[in-house]
């Protein structure tokens, strides 16, 4: 069984993990991990072939959450709602590009009667101006593709931020009655997406796709008043220019133009002939009364299959490539970030009974050692626990121990940190030339102290020498005691703390608690 994600999935997904993220008490972190394993025993557990596949479970978890918030009563969700409002930006876009090209049309065939239209500001403005843009387009494509660079972050970030304010709008609007704490999460989420750098692709291609309509319909729009001008007026075109250009050259010229086209278009159709061109030539002291109709109007049919060949066809083709990019962009998302990985391994890790009577795991069918082995083996790992320099004399082997195994952890070193410059400056080169850099590192910190700038930057210079997808964990401990430094850490200071590390925008980096009470 595989799941299918759509773009309101991974919209719903980081609005739920958002909302979590504001529970941090230890009352509302016990209710998300009771409630997260009901949602693995009601939706997930039955599958238990795809209990390894990120995918799957989390698809499974958004299902149940979507549950609960329907039988809540809670109404829209963000996915939704942003899906409404992208469907009426691809009509408004459609709707803008049909009227700017009739416009651009309208405004171009302002024909007198005294002076034939010159067919090279007709191919300039709306054929040569299109493939220079298009041409622009693929080439800073090509670059960065080659480059591994993310798409072009002027064209995402403008129409991005267009879609953030009319979600921005659209939200207030409908939604001025809901709490403050889900109002505001609804207003946040856009913006959590857009700030992580894995989903920069998959948000690209709809972005994209915008774009390419717009184009198309504004082809359309243009093709659609030449055709109109050309059916209802008696239109005249010519050609002039100031450096004097040869009928015949001009003749060679839109005979490889028409190459696309004149192959199953026959006649003097295609393009004009070399008689016509020497008959459409305008020159500005004789006027047009010694030029013959019939080769005055022999270019209209050429100037349509230039626009449909170099404007429409090709922004058709880029409309269908970006349907075809956004759909395989989808399927191609790893749902392998820190918060999700400890999603995944609350909701398989079952809960401990700590009532009177003998614990005993939450289902009774889950029960064997085999069992309770394979759930649990998820979330123990080996990590490099980094220990800040004034706590690193206090902090005993035992402690740690038994402060990570809260977490499904054990400690494969400890690495001293924050003792100077030089010495920081060294622990980052034997990290960078390490052979072993995928290994998760646990950074201790002291929630009762701010995250001052110094950690910060510490924090950036470790992910650059290690792997982007290399997963780092702040490990926030309290104020240390007379008997440990795994002391609790109190929900003020965890915000203070959330708030600074998720605005980094590393999705690879994550916080936690780590206490021994």
């Amino acid at each position: 069984m595989k799941s299918t994600w759509r773009y309101r999935d991974i919209i719903d997904l980081e609005y739920f993990v958002h909302l979590d993220k504001g529970r941090t008490s230890p009352v509302e972190l016990q209710e998300i991990r009771e409630r997260d394993r009901r949602i693995y025993q009601e939706y997930i557990q039955q599958s238990s072939d795809n209990n390894d596949d990120h995918r799957f479970l989390l698809h499974g978890w958004l299902a149940g959450r979507r549950k609960q918030e329907q039988t809540n009563g809670k109404g829209i969700l963000p996915g939704r709602l942003t899906e409404e409002i992208y469907t009426r930006l691809c009509l408004f876009f459609a709707v803008l590009g049909i009227s700017l090209g009739i416009g651009a049309g309208l405004s171009f065939f302002t024909y007198t009667g005294s002076k034939p239209l010159n067919v090279f500001h007709y191919l300039a403005a709306f054929v040569f101006l299109q493939l220079l843009i298009l041409l622009i387009l693929l080439g800073s494509l090509a670059i960065r593709g080659k480059r591994r660079l993310p798409p072009p972050s002027l064209l995402f970030s403008l129409v991005a931020d267009l879609l953030i304010r009319l979600f921005r709008s659209a939200s207030r609007r409908l939604f001025s009655g809901m709490g403050a704490d889900k109002r505001e999460g609804f207003l946040a989420i856009l913006g959590i997406i857009k700030a992580k750098r894995i989903y920069s692709s998959l948000l690209f291609w709809p972005m994209f796709l915008l774009l390419q309509l717009f184009a198309v319909c504004f082809n359309i729009g243009m093709l659609a008043i030449t055709l109109f001008k050309v059916t209802t007026t008696d239109m005249a075109f010519g050609w002039q220019s100031t450096i004097q250009f040869s009928p015949d050259a001009i003749f060679h010229f839109v005979g490889i133009m028409a190459l696309p086209w004149s192959w199953f278009v026959g006649g003097g159709i295609a393009y004009p002939s070399l008689s016509e061109i020497e008959g459409s030539r305008i020159i500005l002291k004789d006027g047009i009364y010694h030029l013959a109709t019939g080769n005055l109007v022999s270019w209209w049919p050429f100037l349509c299959f230039a626009l449909c060949t170099y404007g429409l066809l090709p922004r058709i083709v880029l409309l269908l490539v970006a349907l075809c990019k956004k759909k395989r962009s989808l399927a191609k998302i790893r749902f392998d970030q820190a918060v999700f990985d400890r999603l995944i391994a609350g909701m398989q890790t079952p809960i401990l009974s700590t009532r009177a009577e003998p614990d005993v795991i939450d289902e009774p069918t889950a029960t064997s050692s085999e069992h309770i082995a394979k759930v649990t083996s998820a979330a123990h790992t080996g990590v490099a626990v980094m220990v800040p320099d004034d706590v690193f004399d206090s902090c005993s082997d035992t402690d740690l121990r038994q402060a990570l195994a809260k977490t499904g952890d054990s400690p494969l070193h400890t690495i001293r940190y924050a003792k100077d410059y030089e010495s920081d400056r060294l622990l980052l080169e034997n990290l960078a030339a390490s052979q072993n850099r995928k290994v998760p590192i646990l950074v201790l910190a002291e929630a009762w102290m701010p995250p001052i700038t110094d950690f910060i930057v510490f924090v950036h210079d470790l992910r650059k020498v290690l792997p982007l997808t290399a997963p780092i964990r702040i490990g926030l401990i309290g104020k240390p005691d007379k008997t440990t430094v795994f002391t609790p850490v109190d929900s003020a200071s965890f915000k203070i703390w959330q708030q600074k590390i998720d605005s980094l925008g590393d999705p690879y980096l994550s916080i936690e608690r780590v206490g021994l009470s």
